[in-house]
C-alpha cells in the first residue's frame, strides 16, 4: 500500500475594519483596500461647491450638491436648486413637502403671523412639522420695541439649547438653528431670512412647493401643484396651504426687520439702482467664502431687494455670512457696511462675528449636556450678542451676564457675595468664604414677647402677626361677661355672642349649649374619654380580618378563630403595644412517604 500527501495551500479571509479586509495566504498576511466606486465630482446648480457624503460604511465617500433653500428680507426667494424670485403676500404656503411620504417632513412659511395687540407687527412665522413634532419660529415685540426671536416645540416656548431624542436647537440672540440629525437635514432661522438644507441622497426628486425640487436642476424648481411649469411669481402663489387666513396688516405691509440692521429707503431711480452695500458679496471681505458658495444667487437677490424698494438691505449678507460659518468660514463683515448693518446688541452683551453656538452658563449640567463653546473650536460658529470676557451667562432663560456664578436666590435670579435677604422667615446671605447659601431664623425684638395688660372694658390680649414676628397687643373684644372679664367658654360649651344686649353693662349676652358627643362607635370599636377634652373617641378594641372567602371576623384580645372550611389555619388576636393584632398560624403536615409506614400483616 502506497500512501501520498499533496500540500495544500492555507488560505483564510478576514475582515479587519469596514474599508480593510486582510488575506492569510501560505504564512503571509495581505491587506486589501475595499473598493470603493468613482468618485464623482458634480457641477451643482445652485452654484455651491458639493460637499463629501460618507457611505454607510464609513469607507467610501461621494460628493453630492446641497438642496439650500432661502428667503431672505421676507420676499427674495432661493430655491434649492440656485433659482431666485421676489414674492409676498401675507397667508401660509408650504415651502417644503414630500411628493412620496418617506420622512414625514413638511416645511410652512406663515407670513401673516400678527400680534395680536399690534397689527402692523407681524413677522414671519416658519414651522417645521416632522413625524409627530411641530418646531414654530416666529418673533415677538420686546418691550422696547425690538424683535426678538423665540422658538416653540408642540406649543411650549423652549430656550436655546435644546435637545430631545429626535431634535437638537441652538442659536443666539440672532440665528437659531434646528438640527434633525436623523434625516440630515437642518434649518437655521433669524426673523425675516431663514434656511432650508436637506440632503440630496435622502430628498432628491422627491421635493415640492415654494423651494422648487431637490434634484440639481432648475426646470422644473417653478412647478405648481398641478405638475405645471411657470414663472416662480405665479407657482408660488399657488402653494397656499388650505384653510388658512390670508391676513392684511392694518398699516402698509413692511417686513420686520431684526435688530441687528437698519432701513434703506426706496430707489427713486427704477432705471438704474445703486447698490454698493450688495457689492460687498462679490469683494475681498468674503473672499474667503466665494470657491465654497459662489456669491452670485445673493449679490442678485440683494440687488433686487433693494431697487424694487426693499427695506432691509442688510438680509443678503446676513443670509450669506451665516451659509458661510455653517460651511466653517467665518466673516466679520459689518464693520465694512458704514453703519447700514451695525448690530445692536443691549448694554451688557458685546457682538462677535464668530461666537459658540452654545454660550457657556453658570449650569455646569447644561454646559455638559449641550458641549456649550465645544464646536467653536472646531470652526461652527455664530453670530450674536455674548457676555463679555471675564463674565459668564447667568442661563439660558435670563439675559444677564454675570462675574459670579455663586448663589442663586428664591426667585431664580443670581444673588452676589455678599447679598442678603429674607426667604421663609429666614435670613439668608451668599457667603463669600464657602462660595453658598447660608440661612439663620429671622430675629425678633425683645418687645414682641413682653406680656401686656388690657385693663379697659372690652379689650383682649391678641395676637398679631407682622411678616415673620409675632406681637401681644390688647384689642376690642365681642364678648364680655357681666363683671367686665373677658367671657371664656367651658371645654364642653358652644357659645356665641347674641343680639340681645344686657341693660347694665351695654354689652351683648352670651348664649351657651352644651356640646353633644357622639358616642356610637363601630363593631370592634369602642368610646373613650380623652382628658382636658370634651368628647372622646373611638378606640379599636378588637382584632378585625378578613378570610381569603372574603369574610369579615370580629374576635376579642387573647381569642382564637378556627375556619370550618380549613382546621389548618387559626387566627389568633393579641394585644401588642397596646393594639389588637391578628395573628395567622398555619399548620402544615410532613410529607407522606408510604415507605415510612410499617406494614399490618
Amino acid at each position: 500500500m502506497f500512501s501520498f500527501m499533496i500540500a495544500i495551500p492555507f488560505f483564510k479571509l478576514m475582515k479587519i475594519d469596514n474599508c480593510t479586509t486582510a488575506i492569510c495566504s501560505n504564512g503571509k498576511v495581505t491587506e486589501i483596500p475595499t473598493a470603493c466606486p468613482t468618485v464623482q465630482n458634480p457641477i451643482c446648480t445652485n452654484g455651491r461647491k458639493p460637499v463629501k457624503i460618507s457611505g454607510e460604511n464609513g469607507c467610501c465617500y461621494q460628493n453630492e450638491c446641497e438642496c439650500v433653500c432661502s428667503v431672505m428680507g421676507g420676499s427674495q426667494y432661493m430655491t434649492f436648486d440656485g433659482e431666485t424670485y421676489d414674492f409676498k403676500e401675507n397667508c401660509s404656503y408650504y415651502l417644503v413637502k414630500e411628493i412620496i411620504t418617506k420622512y414625514n417632513l413638511t416645511i410652512i412659511v406663515n407670513n401673516h403671523d400678527c400680534d395680536p395687540s399690534d397689527g402692523s407687527f407681524c413677522p414671519q412665522a416658519l414651522i417645521v412639522i416632522y413625524q409627530s413634532y411641530k418646531v414654530v419660529f416666529t418673533s415677538l415685540k420686546s418691550s422696547s420695541g425690538t424683535a426678538v426671536n423665540v422658538v416653540y416645540v408642540n406649543d411650549k416656548r423652549i430656550y436655546p439649547a435644546y435637545s430631545n431624542s429626535v431634535l437638537w436647537i441652538t442659536g443666539t440672540d440672532m440665528v437659531i438653528t434646528l438640527e434633525i440629525p436623523v434625516i440630515k437635514t437642518e434649518v437655521v432661522y433669524r426673523n425675516s431670512s431663514f434656511s432650508i438644507n436637506l440632503p440630496y441622497s435622502l430628498f432628491n426628486g422627491n421635493t415640492e412647493g415654494q423651494c422648487g425640487t431637490c434634484d440639481n436642476s432648475k426646470n422644473n424648481d417653478c412647478r405648481s401643484p398641478n405638475g405645471q411649469v411657470e414663472s416662480c411669481s405665479d407657482s408660488a402663489d399657488k402653494w397656499h396651504v388650505p384653510g388658512t387666513p390670508c391676513v392684511t396688516p392694518t398699516t402698509p405691509p413692511t417686513t420686520t426687520a431684526p435688530s441687528t440692521t437698519s432701513t434703506v429707503p426706496p430707489s427713486t431711480t427704477p432705471s438704474h439702482c445703486e447698490t454698493p452695500i450688495c457689492d460687498l458679496l462679490s469683494s475681498s471681505i468674503f473672499e474667503p467664502c466665494h470657491e465654497i458658495i459662489a456669491p452670485g444667487p445673493f449679490v442678485k437677490s440683494c440687488r433686487s431687494h433693494i431697487c424694487n424698494g426693499g427695506n432691509n438691505s442688510c438680509s443678503s449678507l446676513e443670509a450669506y455670512a451665516t451659509e458661510c460659518a455653517k460651511r466653517g468660514v467665518c466673516i466679520n463683515w459689518r464693520n465694512a457696511t458704514k453703519g447700514e448693518c451695525e448690530p445692536d446688541c443691549p448694554s451688557n452683551k458685546v457682538y462677535r462675528a464668530c461666537g459658540p453656538p452654545v454660550e457657556s452658563t453658570c449650569n455646569d449640567r447644561y454646559n455638559k449636556k449641550y458641549k456649550a463653546d465645544s464646536k467653536a473650536s472646531s470652526n461652527y460658529t455664530m453670530e450674536g450678542c455674548f457676555c463679555p470676557e471675564g463674565t459668564k451667562l447667568f442661563n439660558a432663560v435670563e439675559d444677564i451676564c454675570v462675574t459670579y456664578c455663586d448663589c442663586v436666590g428664591p426667585d431664580g435670579k443670581p444673588k452676589k457675595p455678599g447679598d442678603t435677604w429674607t426667604s421663609n422667615c429666614k435670613t439668608c446671605v451668599c457667603d463669600a468664604d464657602s462660595m453658598s447659601i447660608q440661612c439663620t431664623p429671622v430675629k425678633c425684638s425683645t418687645d414682641s414677647t413682653q406680656s401686656r395688660n388690657c385693663t379697659k372694658p372690652g379689650q383682649q390680649l391678641v395676637n398679631k402677626t407682622d411678616g415673620c414676628c409675632t406681637t401681644e397687643t390688647c384689642g376690642k373684644g365681642e364678648t364680655q361677661g357681666p363683671t367686665s372679664e373677658f367671657f371664656k367658654p367651658g371645654p364642653c360649651q358652644k357659645c356665641y355672642c347674641g343680639p340681645k344686649v344686657d341693660p347694665i353693662t351695654k354689652l351683648h349676652i352670651i348664649t351657651c349649649t352644651p356640646i353633644v358627643c357622639n358616642k356610637n362607635c363601630s363593631e370592634g370599636y369602642e368610646y373613650q374619654t380623652e382628658s382636658n377634652k370634651c368628647c372622646g373617641k373611638c378606640v379599636q378594641t378588637s382584632c378585625i380580618f378578613t378570610t381569603p372567602d372574603k369574610t369579615k371576623h370580629i374576635i376579642k384580645v387573647n381569642s382564637t378563630y378556627v375556619p370550618p372550611s380549613d382546621k389548618c389555619v387559626q387566627y389568633t388576636c393579641e394585644e401588642i403595644n397596646g393594639k389588637p393584632v391578628t395573628k395567622e398560624t398555619k399548620t402544615t403536615c410532613p410529607h407522606f412517604n408510604p415507605l415510612d409506614c410499617k406494614p399490618v400483616s
